[in-house]
């Protein structure tokens, strides 16, 4: 973890540099990306959230179609949850969120449960929501580092093998073009066919298609499915994007996401899959920053 002579959490190089660049171009997202670049800092503390033990993919009596953190016990440093937290509300500018359980708040987030976060302060429930999404990151990172070797090649859902997000974009790797998805929570890719939608398994090419930009960008487009009117974002990629670039091409793009919309489509408002996730307090015997 790196650290300026003020405390205060620092990116690593490459993150900062790309960081910057999607300022420049975004600069009416100013709130979200420093929210994101807060997620993105926490995320490296490997001695925080790292410490949390790793669900195991041999949890007896899992469904096979749920991911790895269903059914999962995961305890969490209650100091460094409430303080990065409160980190997140004061960025915002929502004083609220700073007076509720932090805990709690993970551990909806991790279920993806919106009524049980809406329910934890009065007001500004979107608001609310979006620091409940980036505050899990650094604790479902935490998971994605323990556990990324237990996750089955054979995976065929089109939510997230790890914490049952849909994906946050597709990517097309490499010269054969080879489609992954990506989840923007906890950076796993899942390698999946080129004709099929991940949240309702259409296959039909004739229900199937994609919206271009019409600023000549050719690169990135959407994905979109004429039979659960779903989209998601897509872009080719030499190699793998690290788990940090798929939330910021997320911010990059958001005009793909209002072409989208302004023609129908929209994301699924329910979860992939809702995992039964417990969040425990592990108190610390030390101070943190």
């Amino acid at each position: 973890m790196l650290w300026s002579s003020s405390g205060r959490r620092q990116l690593a190089a490459e993150q900062a540099r790309r960081l910057a660049d999607v300022r420049r171009k975004k600069p009416e997202s100013a709130t979200w990306l420093a929210l994101v670049e807060a997620a993105l800092a926490e995320s490296e503390d490997a001695t925080t959230w790292d410490a949390v033990p790793p669900p195991s993919a041999r949890v007896n009596g899992r469904p096979a179609r749920a991911p790895l953190l269903h059914g999962a016990e995961l305890d969490v440093d209650r100091r460094s949850a409430s303080r990065f937290v409160s980190h997140l509300a004061r960025i915002a500018g929502f004083e609220a969120a700073r007076r509720l359980d932090a805990l709690d708040l993970l551990e909806a987030a991790v279920r993806q449960d919106d009524a049980r976060i809406d329910a934890l302060v009065t007001g500004a429930p979107s608001t609310l929501r979006v620091l409940a999404q980036l505050a899990v990151v650094p604790l479902l990172r935490g998971c994605a580092r323990k556990v990324e070797s237990e996750i089955s090649s054979a995976w065929w859902e089109g939510y997230c093998p790890l914490c049952g997000a849909w994906p946050t974009l597709a990517e097309f790797r490499g010269l054969e073009r080879k489609r992954w998805l990506r989840c923007g929570r906890c950076g796993t890719g899942w390698d999946v066919p080129w004709l099929r939608c991940p949240f309702c398994a259409e296959t039909s090419h004739e229900n199937l298609g994609y919206l271009a930009p019409e600023d000549g960008e050719t690169t990135r487009k959407v994905e979109v499915c004429d039979t659960c009117k779903g989209y998601v974002k897509a872009e080719p990629t030499v190699r793998e994007l690290p788990w940090w670039g798929v939330l910021l091409d997320d911010v990059e793009t958001v005009a793909l996401d209002v072409a989208a919309l302004d023609r129908g489509y929209h994301r699924p408002e329910r979860p992939g899959f809702s995992a039964e996730v417990k969040i425990v307090a592990r108190e610390s015997h030390f101070w943190t920053r």
